[in-house]
């Protein structure tokens, strides 16, 4: 398959882009900046310099192309403003409606979403068809791209949407687990509220598994889960990296309604200085929600088999943080 990848030099596209290369798949990567496209792949790719939200430099990026990866998105954790939802709106969604306009006789678009569009969503096992909440602008505007998607569905657009829970693992670039390697060193953990804050992240090998498998499965029209296979509890995740690091750890419990206060004022505080606040009241609210999702749909038809399990993951990723010396 010709396959033409957004967003492929990114911590997914590292691992992903290789994958489908060695499938025999011949790829064109949409870039802005070639120089660190070829400093990770070299020369086994096409490059196409361009940018999603300039309509111009993209004209004709999807000729000859059978599927599109559309992985292009401005990600991150900004309180709702007019100023941020125009930044995150310009990417995540005037972008997507730029490179869908090229994709004239593709077979299919693979929008890489994010649980993130549900935002905050309290019923237990999540799946596809849970009512959404976003709240932040990234997940309002991952939540309108979706929208538009399955607008241009209805028209016959051939187009599968991918929701990933968060994405983690050895040479990761946000470092999902650092700060409470770093708590469980000086032999803390803090644990917000009585629940058990059940946590379902999804490995990086993994998801490129699902990613590779929608090549030749999936139904178009169809938005599909992916996570490990089991939930674990909060105060476990502290358990396995303080083994890890051969501590022990005393576990603080927080009521989660002075965490909530706390988050409030500070946001508020913060955002009266014209800074991103450390933590928010929605930070808090988002961690004390249990998250445990149903992946039978993705299992059931794309053949989806999720081998590392939440422990492992974070085994491998501390291990690496170690190597690394982030330890």
């Amino acid at each position: 398959m010709n396959i033409l990848v957004t967003g492929g030099t990114g911590y997914i596209g590292e691992h992903f882009i290789p994958q489908l290369l060695e499938c025999g798949h011949k790829i064109r990567l949409l870039v802005r900046n070639i120089d660190k496209a070829k400093t990770i792949f070299g020369e086994n790719c096409e490059y196409w310099i361009g940018d999603v939200t300039i309509p111009d430099s993209i004209k004709g990026c999807c000729e000859g192309i059978d599927i599109v990866y559309h992985m292009v998105a401005k990600v991150g954790n900004q309180l709702p403003s007019s100023e941020n939802f125009k930044i995150f709106r310009d990417i995540n969604v005037e972008g997507t409606k730029n490179i869908i306009a090229e994709c004239k006789e593709i077979k299919k678009f693979i929008f890489v979403s994010s649980i993130a569009a549900m935002g905050i969503v309290k019923e237990n096992p999540i799946n596809e068809k849970s009512k959404c909440s976003p709240y932040l602008p990234y997940q309002v505007t991952k939540y309108e791209a979706e929208q538009y998607i399955l607008e241009k569905i209805e028209t016959g657009f051939p187009a599968i949407i991918i929701r990933p829970t968060k994405v983690y693992g050895a040479g990761e670039h946000e470092y999902s687990y650092l700060t409470f390697a770093k708590l469980c060193k000086k032999g803390i953990f803090l644990k917000v509220g009585n629940g058990h804050n059940y946590t379902s992240n999804i490995y990086i090998t993994d998801f490129v598994q699902a990613l590779v498998k929608l090549v030749d499965k999936g139904v178009i029209g169809e938005t599909y889960i992916v996570s490990s296979n089991e939930a674990i509890d909060f105060i476990e995740i502290g358990k396995v990296i303080a083994n890890i690091l051969g501590k022990k750890i005393r576990i603080i419990r927080v009521p989660s309604r002075l965490m909530i206060i706390a988050a409030t004022i500070e946001e508020k505080m913060f955002i009266a200085i014209n800074k991103k606040p450390i933590v928010t009241k929605r930070n808090i609210e988002a961690t004390i929600v249990d998250r445990v999702y149903d992946i039978n749909k993705a299992k059931n038809e794309l053949g989806y088999t999720p081998l590392i399990t939440m422990k492992d993951g974070i085994r491998q990723t501390v291990n690496w943080y170690i190597n690394s010396g982030l330890l």
